[in-house]
């Protein structure tokens, strides 16, 4: 059958129509979909980019705690081995400082004005921490009846009396002051004992020795 012409344009018209609502409606669905996409697609790039961020603060963080611990165990081993370093340098100071301090005390005490100043500090030593009751005073073998003399007085001086006084060839310098079972051991080797004050002092003054000659 045959339309008549204006009706088959105006169907034609029509379905045209129709076609461009439909296209249009797939472009603005295609937009749609396609901003959609776009912004789905911008969020899961931002994830990635913030994961691999954290994973890289994570890295970092961790490669600086292990340099840190790197250098904080070297600075360590360093500072042991220095100290061992000094502790030997200290240890062969002493060996050397100790028979060369033997014989200077030695000649301390072979000086009559340095031997006075001795006897009187142990004098002083042992009024502060000594009974002044009954005390025996021993000294050296090889004094003299002079400094024997010189010895009684000085404590007879000091403590208005005069101790028993006994020789002793174990004592080769200083004096050895006893009161009731207690001893106040002056002697060169009495005061030798306290080892650990001595090295002290003298580890003390070589470093002093050492800064000062620096």
């Amino acid at each position: 059958m045959n339309l008549p012409k204006n009706d088959y344009k105006q169907d034609t018209e029509t379905l045209e129509q129709l076609l461009a609502v439909v296209a249009d409606n797939r472009d603005r669905r295609c937009a749609e979909v396609g901003e959609s996409t776009g912004l789905h697609a911008r969020e899961i790039l931002k994830q990635a980019h913030a994961r691999v961020r954290a994973r890289l603060r994570r890295h970092i963080s961790m490669l600086r705690e292990k340099y840190r611990v790197s250098i904080s165990a070297a600075q360590a081993r360093k500072e042991t081995l220095i100290r061992q370093q000094q502790q030997k340098a200290d240890k062969a100071c002493l060996d050397a400082a100790w028979p060369a301090l033997r014989e200077a005390m030695l000649a301390l005490w072979k000086d009559p004005e340095t031997r006075l100043k001795w006897i009187d500090a142990a004098i002083d030593s042992a009024s502060s921490t000594l009974l002044e009751a009954d005390w025996r005073v021993e000294y050296p073998g090889d004094f003299s009846d002079q400094d024997s003399r010189l010895l009684e007085r000085m404590f007879s001086d000091r403590l208005k009396k005069v101790p028993v006084l006994a020789a002793s060839d174990d004592i080769a310098a200083g004096i050895r002051i006893i009161s009731r079972g207690t001893v106040l051991d002056a002697t060169l080797e009495g005061l030798l004992q306290q080892k650990q004050t001595i090295e002290s002092f003298l580890i003390s003054r070589i470093k002093q020795d050492g800064f000062s000659h620096a």
